[in-house]
């Protein structure tokens, strides 16, 4: 990067279209990557001093090679400090998204994305597209940096930022290991638990992604409130104890609902996809994450002429509702989009 130069790189918000919370457990999952972007804009500093311009929190200035990574811009910071040993000079970083915050549409995710891609490009010492070839990597690093700043994540919002489109989503089996619920599970059952749950490739050491054919209209309509993400898996683990075996079980009816709906949009079924998203949404109901807001909200959609489908996107308990089909009132459209990922030239 010489001086002065700049480099613009963008990743894509994502929505959770089925498989929330069973894909924790190694089971599939749904996701896609939606047309609003997050933008970051670099610019090389002679000092060896990170600025990092936001929409979303005062300017932060820090010395590259002494910062904590902390305060709202804590997914920036550590995926700069996983770079900075590489990068010859300071950077400054201008962050715009054109993410709705309201409708929780993975901006956390996309800016992670773009941070990782930006600084691998920037530090890259490979001659022919070093991006292409890394978003395996790409992936790993991300999860990995994601779950240490905020515990348990799947990584599904991160790949459909990093690849774009409609995208069948599965953990690596290591990361798995490590969320499965054992308190009060026999170890056979433990076992049977994890070799049982089919796996969409045989590759191992990394997620599975698998690119779906473009589905049918998806709008979203937000609640009016949110329950954070960790709260509410907070809420789900305390009814866990002493039901291990019942949830274990109810979870792998949530992961072969969500493998169902999978295998319909490879098959572009758009008319069985939306039933397994309509069943998706009862099993959601009996997790107890969707209360009587979220359950009128859903029923209203159904009733609209040219709705399939309609359900709540994500760990529930407030924040959005999905419909596909023709966009009822009260929702917004969620543009689709197959990019992920961009370096702009």
């Amino acid at each position: 990067m010489k001086a002065n130069q700049q480099i613009i790189v963008s990743a894509p918000g994502s929505i959770m279209i089925t498989g929330e919370h069973a894909v924790v457990y190694g089971y599939p999952a749904v996701v896609c990557a939606i047309d609003q972007r997050v933008h970051i804009t670099a610019t090389p500093l002679t000092a060896r001093i990170i600025q990092i311009i936001s929409e979303i929190a005062d300017p932060v200035e820090l010395p590259l090679d002494s910062f904590r990574v902390e305060g709202p811009m804590r997914f920036v910071l550590a995926a700069l400090a996983l770079y900075r040993d590489r990068l010859e000079h300071g950077l400054r970083l201008v962050i715009t998204s054109q993410i709705d915050p309201m409708l929780g549409l993975g901006s956390s995710a996309a800016v992670t994305v773009a941070t990782l891609g930006l600084l691998h490009e920037l530090t890259s010492q490979e001659a022919t597209s070093p991006l292409l070839e890394s978003k395996v990597r790409l992936h790993t690093a991300a999860l990995k940096l994601t779950r240490q700043l905020q515990g348990r994540g799947s990584g599904a919002d991160l790949a459909a930022s990093l690849h774009g489109g409609l995208l069948g989503y599965q953990l690596p089996l290591e990361a798995i290991d490590e969320t499965l619920p054992e308190r009060g599970v026999q170890a056979e059952d433990t076992t049977r638990l994890r070799t049982q749950t089919q796996r969409l490739s045989p590759e191992i050491g990394h997620a599975q992604i698998i690119a779906l054919p473009q589905p049918p209209q998806i709008s979203l309509c937000y609640c009016g409130y949110k329950t954070p993400t960790g709260e509410v898996l907070a809420r789900v683990a305390a009814k866990m104890q002493g039901h291990e075996v019942a949830f274990a079980a109810l979870y792998g009816r949530m992961g072969a609902c969500a493998l169902a709906a999978l295998h319909a949009a490879q098959q572009s079924d758009w008319t069985k996809f939306a039933d397994h998203l309509n069943a998706y949404q009862a099993l959601m109901v009996e997790l107890n994450v969707s209360d009587a807001i979220l359950d009128a909200l859903v029923s209203r959609a159904r009733e609209e002429i040219d709705v399939t489908a309609a359900k709540i996107s994500g760990s529930g308990l407030g924040d959005s509702i999905l419909a596909m089909g023709r966009v009822p009132p009260q929702h917004q459209l969620a543009p689709f989009t197959k990019e992920g990922f961009v370096l702009h030239e």
